[in-house]
């Protein structure tokens, strides 16, 4: 019975082993699930689409937000700004839907104060262009900001549209 007796402690040792190492895994896993990445592949993706108007004299603008602003996106999303743990700016694409531009420079904020998502030259024949940045802008975005600001070269005296689509990459918690 000793023989037995013995070979039950060992088992039951093992057992207490491997279950614990089973509690400690689930344990980073669950850690490791406590967040989610939302992104343009995303069901509900943190895209947001800007249009800009302005004149020759006047050749920069706030956008007016065409879409759900960031924070819509997130409480379809069932998220809040307050779960955000970090936010970049992956691509930002520019059309001139009216008028002549020769740069763009978009800022996300309401003035050159706020970070730079997009420094853009076009070309003659250039309507759309697409930068990627991977700009970080956590803090920017907790804080609620959504609209962007524009700075425009133009070419001809007229006035002009812009639109922009700004794509987001943002990691949540609270899964």
């Amino acid at each position: 019975m000793t023989r037995l007796t013995t070979a039950a402690v060992h088992l039951s040792v093992l057992l207490v082993v491997l279950a614990g190492g089973l509690v400690f895994t689930s344990c980073d896993f669950a850690s490791a699930s406590n967040t989610a990445i939302l992104n343009a592949n995303s069901t509900i993706p943190p895209t947001v689409q800007h249009r800009f108007e302005y004149t020759q004299d006047q050749p920069s603008a706030v956008s007016m937000i065409e879409s759900e602003n960031l924070g819509e996106i997130l409480t379809q999303n069932g998220f809040s700004r307050s779960d955000i743990v970090s936010a970049r700016v992956d691509s930002v694409e520019v059309e001139s839907v009216s008028g002549s531009l020769s740069a763009a420079e978009i800022y996300l904020g309401t003035g050159t104060s706020g970070p730079l998502i997009a420094d853009l030259q076009f070309q003659a024949s250039q309507s759309v262009s697409v930068e990627r940045r991977r700009t970080s802008v956590t803090g920017v975005v907790k804080a609620g900001t959504s609209e962007t600001f524009g700075q425009f070269s133009v070419d001809d005296p007229s006035s002009g549209v812009v639109r922009a689509v700004v794509y987001y990459r943002v990691e949540v918690e609270g899964v």
